[in-house]
């Protein structure tokens, strides 16, 4: 847009000089409104851009403190669903509660399966993360001296914590399953799974801490 400038010219004759006082006040009163409103130019002048684009910033209200990451958590949690999470123990395509251990005779493996569904179906997204009960201070795969504890450990007296066997990602609305393998001491070990929804829409959780008993042969 043009901008525009304008110049007061106030001529005043010698006779004008002897105005009165009260004449005089009311001159100096419409020559000072006038200089202001000629002084002001358009704010969307050539050249000016730069000079409003801090004025425009500074009203934008202070930050609240949230972040995008919070507000993408906040969002996905608002809307996922409430889903339940159960633990199987399968051997040889079947569900067991105990298997003996592995011998001369037999050697059975282990298989974790995990389930999580909502009132809608499985899930058919997400990551589903399988941990067992470790006792504190011990090395894992050391058959001399297992690390592998009962659930109590780490859901009551605190000597064990949860440590993490693998993580597996949901590609399709199925059950999600990893091998454990053998085991060759008898044995109390437990087990759980954490379930993230990584973008699905069934909440994130936990299964119930379950344990699984290896006997003698």
């Amino acid at each position: 847009m043009r901008q525009y400038v304008c110049v007061t010219e106030v001529s005043v004759s010698r006779t004008g000089v002897l105005m009165s006082h009260r004449n005089f006040t009311l001159f100096l009163a419409a020559l000072g409104l006038a200089s202001v409103a000629c002084s002001t130019q358009s704010p969307l002048a050539p050249g000016t851009a730069g000079d409003e684009a801090p004025r425009l910033m500074s009203a934008v209200p202070a930050s609240t403190g949230r972040t995008n990451a919070d507000t993408s958590t906040a969002l996905q949690a608002a809307s996922t669903v409430a889903g339940s999470y159960e633990l199987f123990f399968i051997s040889g395509g079947q569900i067991v509660a105990t298997l003996p251990v592995c011998g001369a005779s037999s050697c059975q493996e282990l298989s974790l399966r995990a389930h999580v569904e909502s009132i809608f179906g499985p899930a058919d997204r997400g990551t589903v993360t399988f941990q067992y009960c470790s006792f504190k201070g011990r090395p894992p795969n050391d058959i001399t001296r297992a690390d592998e504890a009962p659930s109590s450990a780490c859901e009551v007296d605190g000597t064990g914590r949860w440590a993490n066997l693998g993580s597996i990602r949901l590609k399709e609305a199925r059950d999600v399953d990893m091998n454990f393998g053998v085991v060759q001491i008898p044995r109390t070990v437990g087990f759980r799974f954490r379930y993230s929804p990584q973008g699905g829409d069934i909440a994130s959780g936990v299964s119930a801490a379950e344990d699984f008993i290896w006997t003698e042969q």
